[in-house]
C-alpha cells in the first residue's frame, strides 16, 4: 500500500498537465513514457480518481 505522493510523482503529473502529452512529460523529465504511465496509475491509485481523459491519443 502506498503511504503518499512522493516528489517525482508529483513532478510527473506537473509535467503531464502542462503538456497533455505522456511522451513529451517524459522528454522533459528524462524518464520514459511506460515511466510516466506508471507514475499517473499510482497517483490515481493513492487518489481514487481518474486524473486525465484520453480520446485517441488526446489528453484532456
Amino acid at each position: 500500500m502506498m503511504r503518499g505522493l512522493s516528489i517525482k510523482q508529483l513532478y510527473v503529473f506537473k509535467a503531464v498537465a502542462e503538456t497533455l502529452n505522456f511522451h513529451k512529460a517524459a522528454e522533459s523529465l528524462y524518464i520514459t513514457q511506460p515511466a510516466v504511465t506508471k507514475h499517473i496509475k499510482l497517483i490515481e491509485s493513492f487518489l481514487e480518481v481518474q486524473l486525465f481523459t484520453k480520446v485517441g491519443k488526446k489528453i484532456f
